[in-house]
């Protein structure tokens, strides 16, 4: 069972309950800061010995969302993928804290600019984008956000079905999502065009051509990180989280 045909199964009937149980807003306590205004948490990776002992902890706003986005990932993406890498990717976006804002303009528990908002309102499911009256969207209403981010990686998911397995289709679809599809799609042109980069691997082959296009050393910093960061150290954690 794959794709929107779970829509089926479960039902937008759950989405509209779901919804109205998990309104509210995180608690403004959680000592995280932003880097560089980018909206993003790059922290230091970190370390096995830390996922491991727990030191790493899941916030708080983790659990209070843990239901509505299970449901938001099935209904895009079925029992294909991972949810633990939605998880992950709320986590390195906003550490669960749907309030948050950078200094660039970033908003919401998936750190939408506002541009990419608007886009991607009009093509959420109808029963979150129905509760939403503005056409710029709503990217810190958490319900809204949540949807959003899941719809946005269904769609890059499926831009890079050409990659080589399962691992590096992620790899594109984060990198598109934290950067933009557009440097993405350059950047893999670049890849294909240069002896031994192979375009349909995103680890070691395509993420070395960030900047080839004109992206700042500063940008391809975080964007080569950003992938690695969800794949290989939050979505592991969630994972082990998402089983307990």
């Amino acid at each position: 069972m794959t794709g929107r045909a779970v829509a089926v199964v479960i039902g937008l009937a759950v989405l509209l309950p779901a919804c109205a149980e998990l309104t509210g807003s995180l608690s403004s306590d959680l000592g995280l800061t932003t880097s560089g205004g980018s909206g993003k948490y790059l922290t230091s990776e970190p370390t096995s010995a830390a996922l491991a002992a727990g030191a790493v902890a899941i916030p708080p706003g983790a659990m209070r969302y843990r239901r509505f986005l299970m449901q938001a990932w099935e209904y895009h993406f079925g029992l294909a993928e991972d949810p633990a890498i939605g998880f992950g990717q709320v986590h390195q976006e906003s550490r669960f804290d749907c309030s948050a804002t950078s200094a660039g303009g970033s908003a919401g528990c998936a750190q939408f600019t506002p541009d990419t908002a608007q886009w991607i309102s009009s093509k959420i499911p109808e029963p979150v984008r129905s509760q939403c009256p503005k056409r710029s969207g709503c990217p810190m209403d958490p319900q809204w956000a949540l949807t959003a981010l899941v719809e946005y990686d269904w769609r890059l998911w499926g831009d890079a079905k050409a990659a080589a397995n399962d691992r590096e289709r992620w790899g594109f679809a984060l990198s598109a999502y934290n950067g933009g599809a557009g440097w993405s799609s350059a950047e893999s042109k670049a890849c294909g065009s240069s002896q031994g980069c192979d375009p349909a691997r995103y680890f070691d082959h395509v993420e070395r051509f960030c900047g080839a296009t004109g992206r700042s050393i500063a940008a391809c910093k975080e964007n080569r990180h950003y992938p690695r960061l969800i794949l290989d150290h939050w979505t592991p954690l969630y994972r082990a989280w998402l089983r307990s």
